[in-house]
């Protein structure tokens, strides 16, 4: 049985190596996040002694930011670039001009390339400013240890810390030259705008292009967002990482629900008593509107029957409620669980 021979790309092109981009990503999360981290700690756990040194650290997370998120972008243009090409298969199924999607390709691998270059700029930057802070951190500490004690960045742990951090430094330039290489391949393969439609491929070519195009969708959809979220929490820590995230997240008190029920119960009852039981301060204030003109006027019968001056100062009306009054004797005291269960039946009106 003959051996399936390898398909031959005529106008079509594969997609980049995925692996680049995919180890930026991995770098990010498992290198520097880590590192940063274990390294901020470390200096905030002897702010008290050195708050310098706690600021000094923190400009070169903030340096670190916003150099990530520039290599973010390459991983941003790429995935845009994927999904412009499967704009061009989809065209070439309906029998349609290719050249709009290959000029979006085009657009989106050039962007993407342009990108690399400035992020492998920010990775200079921000080695050197790592370098920098690592001197100008240990000067300070040294000031305020003893000669000859370890400090918080000559311990055996954040010693391994920056190390790693420069070796992925390194490892990132790398890789951020792959991914330049791989969309500039892609810039100069796009630049005729005819370059599908000029030589049409095999429906078995656009099928094959298609699905390896969609891999390396499927692989690097999200990356970009996923990166720019990292790149965040590399200067700005979640509460989450704080050292005392335990003092700011209290928990609270679980009440019980019946407790909460009755406790709500008890006080809309005694909000009721209070409305029907307060009188009017002044009741001949009180505003009504008329019916006849719209008008405010005062009308005090609208609250309470006219007043008789000749007859003297004005009781009390508490009496017009046979529950509320005080001559009946205080009320009998009725058990806690009975009232409980007062509240919980369900009550039925026939």
């Amino acid at each position: 049985m003959a051996s399936p021979q390898p398909l031959v790309c005529t106008s079509l092109h594969l997609p980049p190596d995925i692996q680049p981009f995919l180890r930026i990503h991995e770098i990010s999360l498992h290198v520097f996040l880590p590192n940063l981290d274990r390294l901020r700690l470390a200096l905030e756990a002897d702010r008290d002694i050195n708050p310098e040194a706690t600021k000094i650290f923190y400009e070169t997370r903030k340096v670190l930011r916003k150099e990530l998120r520039k290599a973010f972008k390459v991983l941003h243009f790429a995935q845009e670039a994927a999904l412009a090409y499967s704009k061009i298969i989809e065209a070439l199924s309906e029998r349609k001009s290719t050249q709009d999607a290959v000029y979006n390709v085009h657009r989106a691998a050039y962007t993407g390339r342009r990108c690399a270059e400035k992020a492998q700029e920010g990775m200079t930057v921000f080695r050197s400013e790592l370098e920098s802070a690592v001197i100008r951190v240990s000067a300070t500490l040294d000031t305020n240890y003893k000669k000859g004690s370890k400090t918080p960045l000559t311990s055996t742990e954040n010693t391994q810390s920056v190390s790693e951090i420069l070796n992925a430094i390194d490892e990132f330039d790398v890789l951020l030259q792959q991914c330049h290489d791989h969309l500039a391949t892609l810039v100069s393969q796009t630049k005729d705008k005819n370059c599908v439609d000029s030589s049409p491929p095999s429906e078995e070519e656009a099928q094959v292009i298609l699905a390896k195009w969609k891999t390396f969708f499927d692989n690097i959809k999200g990356l970009w967002m996923d990166g720019v979220e990292i790149a965040n929490q590399i200067q700005l820590p979640s509460l989450d990482n704080h050292p005392e995230a335990s003092k700011i997240h209290k928990p609270r008190k679980k009440v019980p629900l019946w407790r909460t029920l009755f406790q709500r119960q008890i006080k809309r009852d005694s909000v009721r008593s209070t409305n029907v039981l307060r009188a009017p301060n002044d009741p001949e204030a009180a505003f009504v509107t008329s019916p006849s003109n719209g008008s405010h006027e005062l009308q005090a019968n609208m609250v309470t029957p006219a007043l008789n001056l000749a007859e003297g100062p004005m009781t009390s009306r508490i009496t017009e409620f046979p529950h509320a009054d005080p001559t009946n004797g205080p009320s009998p005291k009725i058990p806690f669980r009975k009232r409980l269960f007062l509240f919980l039946a369900p009550k039925f009106i026939v």
